[in-house]
C-alpha cells in the first residue's frame, strides 16, 4: 500500500536530495527571471537611452528630409535596408544580452547547474488529460490564481498612486512644447517601470523562498523510506568488503602460482615463507614473487615441497624481506651479500645433483 502525504513527516536525505536533482527535479521560479529581465533591461536603458534618443531622432530626420533619388533602384534599397538592420542589432545587442544573462542568473540563483539528461525523456503520465485537469483544479494552482490576482492589485496600486503624485504635471503638459512634453512622459514611464521592476523583486524572493520550501516538502520521506536507505547504504561498505576481499584473494592464487617457478623459499620457520626467484639475463636482482604469515605461509610451503623448490630456514632474513619487500619488487641492495649466499648454495647443490 503506498504511504500518503500524511505519514511523509521526515527531511529529505542528501541521497534522496541528490537523485531528485539528477531527474531534473529542482526548485524553479516564475516570477525571478522576469523581475531579473526587466530589471537588466532598466539598467541598459538607463545606460543608453542618450545614443538611443541621438539614433532614433537621427532616423526621423533622415525620413522625413529623404529626397527622391533617380538613381534609387531595388539593389540600392536593398543594401540601404541591410546597413539599416546592421545597426539596429548593433544597437539591440546589449539588451539582448541583458535579457539572456538575466535569464541564466535566475536559473543559477534558484536551482544551481544542474545537468539533467533524464529530465528531456518523455514521460507518458504528462500526456495524461485526466492528471492535466487534476494538475489545473489543484492547491497549487488556486495559488498560482491568488497571486496573480495579488500582483496585479499590487501593480495597479502602484500605478495609481504614481500618477496621482504626477498628476499637476500631465495638467501642464497642455501649455508644454512637444519635445518638453515628450521627456515628461518618458519620465513617468521609467519611474512607473523601476517601481513596478522593484515590487516584482520583492515578489520574486519571496516566491523563491516558497519555491525552495515547497521543493522539500514535496520530496519529504516516510519513516521507512529513511530507514530502507539507510540500509542501502550500510550494506555498500559489505559490498565493498566483500570486493575487496575477492581481489585479495585472486592476488594469492596469482602469488601461489609463481611459487613452482622460485628458485628458493625462505622460512621462519613456521610463521612466514618468502619466495626468490633470480633470472639473470632479465633480472638486475632476486625478485619477491610470493609471501605470507601463517596458513598462507604454510601454503607456500606445501607448494614448495610439491615442486621440488628448495625451503632454507633463515628466520631474520625471512622476516626482513616479509616485512620491507612487497611482492614482485626486487631485494633490497643491502641483502644482496646474503640471498647471494643462498643462491649459491643452492646452485652448488643443483650441480652436485646433476
Amino acid at each position: 500500500m503506498a504511504d500518503s502525504g500524511a505519514n511523509k513527516t521526515e527531511e529529505p536525505t542528501a541521497h534522496r536530495l541528490r537523485k531528485a536533482k539528477e531527474e531534473g527535479r529542482v526548485p524553479t521560479s516564475q516570477e525571478l527571471p522576469l523581475a531579473l529581465t526587466l530589471g537588466m533591461l532598466l539598467i541598459a536603458i538607463t545606460f543608453s537611452a542618450e545614443n538611443l534618443w541621438g539614433w532614433f531622432s537621427d532616423q526621423m530626420i533622415a525620413g522625413f528630409t529623404l529626397a527622391a533619388s533617380p538613381e534609387m533602384d531595388l539593389g540600392t534599397m536593398a543594401d540601404f535596408l541591410a546597413g539599416k538592420g546592421w545597426a539596429v542589432l548593433v544597437l539591440i545587442a546589449p539588451f539582448m544580452v541583458a535579457m539572456a544573462t538575466a535569464s541564466i542568473a535566475s536559473g543559477l540563483l534558484v536551482s544551481g547547474w544542474v545537468f539533467s539528461p533524464k529530465a528531456l525523456r518523455l514521460r507518458p503520465e504528462a500526456l495524461n488529460p485526466a492528471e492535466g485537469v487534476k494538475r489545473l483544479f489543484s492547491v497549487r494552482s488556486l495559488v498560482r490564481v491568488v497571486l496573480a490576482w495579488v500582483k496585479l492589485a499590487i501593480m495597479a496600486g502602484l500605478a495609481l498612486t504614481y500618477l496621482r503624485g504626477r498628476l499637476s504635471e500631465f495638467l501642464a503638459m497642455t501649455w508644454a512644447a512637444p519635445l518638453a512634453a515628450l521627456s515628461i512622459i518618458m519620465e513617468v514611464i521609467f519611474g512607473l517601470v523601476a517601481r513596478f521592476v522593484a515590487a516584482m523583486f520583492v515578489i520574486s524572493l519571496i516566491d523563491v523562498v516558497y519555491q525552495k520550501w515547497q521543493h522539500r516538502r514535496d520530496l519529504r520521506m516516510t519513516k521507512q523510506e529513511v530507514k530502507d536507505e539507510r540500509k542501502q547504504h550500510e550494506a555498500a561498505p559489505q559490498v565493498r568488503s566483500r570486493l575487496r576481499r575477492m581481489q585479495i584473494e585472486m592476488i594469492r592464487k596469482r602469488m601461489l602460482h609463481e611459487v613452482p617457478r622460485a628458485d628458493v623459499v625462505l622460512v621462519n620457520p613456521t610463521h612466514v615463507a618468502v619466495a626468490l626467484q633470480y633470472e639473470t639475463e632479465a633480472m638486475n636482482a632476486p625478485h619477491v614473487t610470493a609471501k605470507g604469515a601463517d596458513y598462507l605461509a604454510e601454503r607456500i610451503r606445501e607448494i614448495a615441497r610439491a615442486h621440488g623448490v628448495p625451503i632454507v630456514h633463515r628466520p631474520e632474513l625471512a622476516r626482513t624481506l616479509y616485512r620491507t619487500v612487497e611482492v614482485g619488487e626486487p631485494i633490497p641492495e643491502p641483502l644482496y651479500v646474503a640471498v647471494a649466499e643462498i643462491l649459491a648454495m643452492i646452485y652448488r647443490m643443483r650441480r652436485q645433483r646433476r
